[in-house]
């Protein structure tokens, strides 16, 4: 692995979440023979006595190239249980890159993770409706709006949403998005849906895979309705999202690099996995998705027979 520098920094929210540090140590144990490793970019860390010091944004892909399995996690730092639960199954991710190509991002936003922040310059989401939301997992600069055919957004919300969307288009012909599993948690839902922003939308089998090991854990679903967001859901599942996220980037058939259109990702599912936090112990949480990542191998053979025959 490349020798990666890192502050000592505690992390502040005394909810169970590892240590970031402690995070930082179990993704060294990512093989070098396996994986190459990337920092991605840097976020500075938020205290004077650690001034020019900064926490990376670490990729990691395997060796091995081909049709991959993408993981995702810590997008949002009030949303602990995916990193939490990469961390703790590096044994087994170890095992799985001898399989099968991967491309990991597991912990997107570790200045928002140490602070318990969702955005890194923002606590929670702002109260404006109107106002401009700093999420490292904005992509709406390489997204095309279908009504003007320009990029949704002219310029990247941050440095972090540049480069983690830089780092996407760099590596998705090699690695070829098959499926993609983005980590997330839902601190205001009273019961789970997950997100299918992938070709089969809200019938994919991937995501009905996904909200049957949740319940299998003891979460609840809607069998219908709509979100807060007026989303139509079922069984589950939420799909026909355009969000403008990197969810959205790596299921785009095409999308805007310096000013021209070039051919997208195009994954063939991309499912965002929400577990309830509000009166859910994080130790379940992580269980729960710690779950999901053991079942990594099933799911891409699961995606192989689908989209290989389709």
């Amino acid at each position: 692995m490349t020798e990666i520098r890192y502050p000592n920094v505690p992390t502040y929210k005394k909810d169970g979440r590892m240590p970031i540090t402690e995070i930082y140590r179990k993704l060294s144990r990512l093989k070098e023979s396996l994986w190459i490793d990337e920092v991605i970019c840097s976020q500075r860390v938020d205290m004077k006595e650690y001034k020019r010091k900064f926490l990376p944004i670490l990729g990691f892909r395997t060796r091995l190239k081909g049709d991959a399995l993408w993981i995702i996690a810590g997008i949002h730092g009030e949303e602990p249980a995916g990193p939490n639960a990469i961390a703790k199954n590096i044994r087994f991710l170890n095992k799985l890159a001898k399989k099968i190509p991967i491309v990991l991002i597991p912990l997107a936003n570790p200045s928002g993770y140490r602070r318990d922040w969702r955005y890194p310059t923002l606590k929670r989401r702002p109260k404006c409706p109107n106002a401009e939301v700093p999420s490292v997992g904005s992509s709406e600069h390489v997204l095309i709006n279908p009504k003007t055919g320009k990029a949704q957004s002219p310029k990247p919300v941050n440095k972090e949403a540049e480069e983690i969307s830089k780092y996407v288009i760099e590596n998705f012909k090699n690695y070829p998005p098959l499926v993609v599993l983005d980590f997330h948690e839902d601190e205001s839902a009273k019961k789970q849906y997950i997100y299918s922003h992938g070709k089969l939308k809200i019938y994919d089998p991937i995501a009905r895979k996904v909200v049957r090991i949740l319940k299998k854990q003891g979460f609840k679903f809607y069998g219908s309705g709509k979100t807060a967001f007026n989303e139509k859901i079922l069984k589950g599942v939420v799909a026909d999202i355009n969000d403008g996220s990197i969810d959205e980037l790596l299921s785009s058939e095409k999308i805007i690099v310096n000013g021209k259109k070039i051919k997208g990702p195009d994954a063939k599912s991309v499912v965002v996995i929400e577990t309830k936090t509000i009166g859910v112990p994080l130790k379940k949480r992580v269980k729960a998705h710690s779950y999901i990542i053991k079942d990594l191998k099933s799911i891409y053979t699961l995606a192989k027979d689908i989209f290989d025959e389709g």
